[in-house]
């Protein structure tokens, strides 16, 4: 038994084929059917309902796929709590977008980090539902996450602490000056947080002109730096183009009302920090006041 068997039998459910469950795993399709083809040697018995298209489990595979989700996360707790009893409360792990991992905590970690008894950190990044989940199952101290409306997270406000952070608005930017037709989207991928309050706020924008897409990236350095050459209209946080738009590489588009406020929020269980978590809390919270 190899563990990324169960990550291939998984795929497969999660994707709704074999094509796209290879793709998911980054393995050929003849090399992913070979895998799960030994799976299927190793389990003893049929894992796939013969020809069914979307494939479909058996019961014993769905009850394998099942058990194989629940090993695997329970290894990871267990590779965490290693990690966390080798390092000791000096370990602090915290979860959050990409874009906030090299903006916001990048900027409230630098001053800490600098000291030669500044804690162990170990910062992750994923999508917020995702991250938020981590939370929940113990597997980091702190989540850092977007705030609006538009964005919920369902966090039981008995179990944890949470904390405003600094304000931020997405701001419509392109190079140079728009002529008389509107110019083509630069949009964030639906998955990302930020893609689903653009999404949200466009559609109840009733004034704003039609944008036609010109591309969707999970990337906001990406956006910034197609907006930069002049491919299309993309909303960035203030705080990231703020630089570019007094150089005058790039410019606003559209009215104030145009633009996005949004928060971010802080979140950590209730229970007595460490003095390492502690430590990290309150540079976060500090990088928020002076924002």
């Amino acid at each position: 038994m190899q563990l990324k068997w169960l990550a291939d039998l998984q795929a497969v459910v999660d994707g709704g084929s074999f094509k796209a469950a290879a793709e998911l795993r980054h393995v050929t399709a003849p090399a992913f059917g070979r895998r799960l083809k030994a799976l299927e040697q190793w389990a003893g018995v049929a894992l796939f309902e013969p020809g069914s298209q979307p494939p479909r489990l058996t019961a014993a595979g769905q009850r394998l796929c099942e058990q194989g989700r629940a090993t695997t996360r329970e290894l990871e707790l267990l590779r965490q709590e290693l990690v966390a009893g080798v390092a000791g409360d000096s370990l602090v792990r915290l979860v959050t977008g990409r874009t906030l991992a090299h903006s916001v905590v990048a900027d409230a970690l630098a001053p800490l980090m600098r000291r030669p008894d500044a804690p162990q950190v170990q910062v992750m990044t994923r999508l917020m539902n995702e991250a938020s989940e981590m939370l929940e199952r113990g597997e980091v101290d702190i989540l850092l996450s977007y705030h609006h409306p538009a964005l919920t997270l369902k966090l039981d406000g008995r179990r944890y602490l949470q904390a405003r952070g600094a304000d931020d608005r997405l701001v419509p930017v392109l190079h140079g000056h728009a002529g008389k037709a509107p110019p083509r989207l630069l949009a964030y991928d639906p998955g990302q947080a930020l893609g689903r309050l653009l999404d949200d706020h466009l559609a109840h924008l009733r004034e704003l002109p039609p944008l036609a897409l010109a591309m969707r990236c999970d990337s906001v350095d990406s956006l910034r730096e197609y907006a930069m050459r002049g491919m299309g209209l993309a909303w960035l946080p203030l705080s990231m183009v703020a630089a570019d738009l007094r150089a005058g590489t790039l410019s606003v588009w559209g009215e104030p009302a145009w633009q996005i406020p949004f928060e971010t929020r802080l979140f950590r269980r209730k229970k007595p920090p460490s003095p390492a978590l502690s430590r990290v809390w309150d540079a976060l919270l500090a990088h928020s006041r002076r924002a």
